[in-house]
């Protein structure tokens, strides 16, 4: 829907997109993602001011709810990433996943499935309840991205597959009113999942020259071997 009414141009934007391939759909439009082979589902809601054609960011409303299902994450070195992707500062995180963990996560990034939610108000994006399935890790995420100034403050827990059976609550354990009341009740986590430790990232600054640190590292504890 646009309303073309003299100073007050809104649009209206409401529907889903769906397919069998991500990066042959985002190629037909132009745009380059580093996921590959994988469905897609995306739901969207989205109001902001001005024609279609020009979106006014910092009047940007609504929410997006996107589901993928078995894909990879291929050449991440190259930073290559489509737009959410590096607003969520993602591609960034896997490549610091692979410098730390070489002998872990190989040249590709496989998973099973990705689920998020995000909704945006007057230009912040905010999701807490974004979930990586992965074959060598699974990541959840959550935080907040400013579309209008790029900057971002996300956290992001990771469980490396290796051996041992934890829990990304356990992860949160250290940090419950962060952790439990965002993850726990937003009952998109699974069970607990078979990890050697569990990783805890904070993501912050410019969205396209992000800073990640390691805040927490919880090691395999033997008894759950």
């Amino acid at each position: 829907e646009w309303v073309n009414a003299p100073g007050n141009e809104r649009t209206s934007l409401k529907g889903s997109l769906h397919g069998s391939n991500l990066d042959t759909a985002a190629g037909f439009f132009g745009i380059s993602t580093p996921i590959q082979n994988a469905s897609f589902n995306v739901d969207y809601d989205l109001h902001w001011r001005n024609p279609p054609w020009q979106p006014d960011e910092a009047t940007l409303n609504g929410i997006l709810r996107t589901r993928l299902g078995k894909g990879e994450f291929t050449d991440l070195s190259s930073g290559h990433a489509g737009q959410l992707l590096r607003l969520l500062s993602f591609d960034a995180l896997l490549r610091k996943l692979r410098f730390d963990f070489r002998d872990t996560f190989s040249e590709g990034f496989y998973f099973d499935s990705i689920h998020s939610t995000a909704w945006i108000k007057d230009g912040v994006l905010h999701t807490d309840d974004t979930l990586v399935d992965g074959l060598e890790a699974d990541i959840a995420m959550k935080g907040s991205v400013d579309l209008v100034r790029r900057r971002l403050d996300m956290e992001a827990v990771v469980a490396p597959e290796i051996s041992a059976t934890v829990g990304v609550a356990a992860a949160f354990a250290v940090n419950p009113i962060v952790g439990a009341a965002v993850f726990a009740a937003s009952k998109v986590l699974g069970p607990l999942w078979s990890k050697v430790s569990i990783l805890r990232y904070r993501i912050t600054g410019p969205v396209d020259a992000p800073q990640i640190n390691e805040v927490l590292r919880q090691p395999r504890k033997e008894s759950q071997q």
